[in-house]
């Protein structure tokens, strides 16, 4: 009796471990989101030879796990299927969603779609859906609440009302309202009254009964003031949505320029085999990141820190392959960027704070490359080929052999042909038919013919050949 329990046991961790959880789809999937509009679809776009596709399908598989085992208790989870689809074999719904890289995710429900532009991890994705899934505005009612929504989240805003605020009345209100629709998708947006939560944390903000937005970060709270943001709180939104050290990838890349900041990177690449490397570079990440919660209130306002562990992201933006680990400093205003080199640090393990140090009063003298000028973006369309092409070869070569050498090899073939052969081979090659063959006999028998007819006429003799003035000497 205990075997077979034990045998049970197994098979079930077993069928665990190996169980799909996300589903693959074809093109029928156009029809079946038309026909559910009450029900969201998380779809992945991937291609076959896509390593950034294969790096992320474990992540996105206990996205799928995760979202099935909690779509039973929390809300924002319900209703919400996880699926992908090969984009090389059904174009037409590639086409219909306008795909144009790999991997692409969106959120479509119904008519919604949502494109998921942020880093390729479980949590990140997940808060994503509870995002867009939930309700636009979410409404805080004690400050337990409030201290749980802060430890669940790294940055979240707050609209905080007065008793005497109406929405009718209040532009802020109707301003953040609108500035919701626009960004659900990238941020959390909550709001309270001041009687809930002033005695606690907001005690020193004077709200004069007028409503006040915040940036609720881990660290520290910032208020909008609109003489500081050109009395646009979506500048405000851009500046403060981004995590005080996120992690930095394709999609967000973008995010952090609109800071409008000196970012900052500290930027590696994961090595499985080197597990004691990877401690490392880790423990490095760490204590970068203690710096900058340490030195928030002086770093806030010009820099934004951020980690990658995608160096071909640093790579595609200086143009040329980056050797980490290393600090990147790019200007998001005038588009120039400085490398600073942390390898000696991790190989003799360097303190790192007189390194930050020197690096945020020195930023201006190690940001000197220029990023944007007509020689990059000359060079860079080849090097985006260049670098696919060789992300192709390493995670899937034979595949690529197939997509890349067969129609090289043809074009060489057809380039050789045209280019490369004589004509006299080309014309000893060339089969003549039949009907060409027997009219150039004959036409050569005629020739022969007439040619035998000329030698048989008569000739003058040596006398009538004589000129007049030999006659007359004679």
């Amino acid at each position: 009796m205990l075997f077979i329990c034990y045998t049970i046991l197994i098979v079930q961790y077993v069928i665990g471990i190996n169980a799909k959880w996300v589903i693959d789809v074809d093109s029928s999937i156009i029809d079946e989101i038309q026909k559910n509009p009450s029900i969201g679809y998380l779809i992945k776009f991937h291609a076959p030879w896509c390593g950034h596709c294969k790096h992320f399908e474990p992540a996105y598989e206990q996205i799928a796990k995760e979202v099935n085992d909690l779509s039973t208790t929390v809300d924002e989870l319900k209703n919400i299927r996880i699926v992908r689809l090969d984009a090389t074999v059904y174009s037409d719904v590639a086409n219909y969603y306008d795909i144009r890289g790999y991997p692409t995710i969106k959120f479509i429900r119904g008519s919604q779609i949502i494109p998921y532009e942020n880093e390729r991890s479980k949590l990140a994705v997940l808060n994503f859906l509870k995002r867009v899934n939930g309700p636009p505005l979410r409404w805080i009612t004690s400050i337990d609440k409030f201290n749980e929504i802060r430890n669940e989240h790294e940055v979240f805003f707050l609209l905080v009302t007065t008793t005497t605020t109406t929405t009718e009345d209040d532009q802020l209100v109707k301003e953040y309202n609108d500035i919701i629709n626009q960004y659900i998708s990238q941020a959390y947006f909550y709001a309270t009254n001041i009687s809930i939560i002033q005695e606690t944390y907001f005690s020193k903000y004077k709200f004069d009964d007028e409503s006040q937005v915040f940036a609720i970060k881990n660290e520290e709270f910032y208020l909008y003031k609109p003489d500081d943001y050109k009395n646009s709180l979506e500048e405000f939104i851009l500046k403060e949505k981004v995590p005080t050290f996120p992690q930095v990838a394709a999609g967000n890349m973008f995010d952090l320029i609109l800071t409008k900041k000196i970012i900052v990177i500290y930027g590696f690449n994961e090595q499985s085999a080197v597990t004691s490397q990877n401690e490392k570079r880790n423990d490095l990440k760490s204590r970068i990141h203690n710096y900058v919660i340490k030195h928030t209130s002086t770093l806030h306002d010009t820099f934004q820190f951020a980690w990658s562990n995608d160096l071909d992201l640093l790579s595609n933006i200086a143009v040329w392959t980056l050797e980490g680990p290393l600090l990147f400093l790019y200007d998001s205003i005038h588009r120039t960027y400085g490398i600073y080199p942390l390898l000696s640090t991790i190989n003799r393990n360097i303190q790192i704070e007189p390194i930050l140090d020197y690096v945020i009063s020195n930023h201006s003298q190690i940001i000197r490359q220029t990023g944007n000028t007509w020689t990059k973006r000359l060079i860079r369309p080849f090097w985006e080929i260049y670098r696919t092409i060789m992300a192709m070869f390493n995670e899937s070569p034979l595949i690529s052999m197939f997509v890349i050498g067969l129609p090289a090899s043809a074009l060489s073939i057809v380039c050789y042909c045209l280019c490369c052969l004589s004509s006299e081979t080309l014309m000893n090659e060339t089969e003549i038919p039949d009907e060409i063959r027997k009219d150039d006999e004959s036409v050569e028998e005629d020739e022969e013919d007439d040619a035998h007819d000329m030698s048989t006429v008569p000739t003058a003799s040596n006398d009538e050949q004589k000129t007049i003035t030999e006659k007359k000497e004679d």
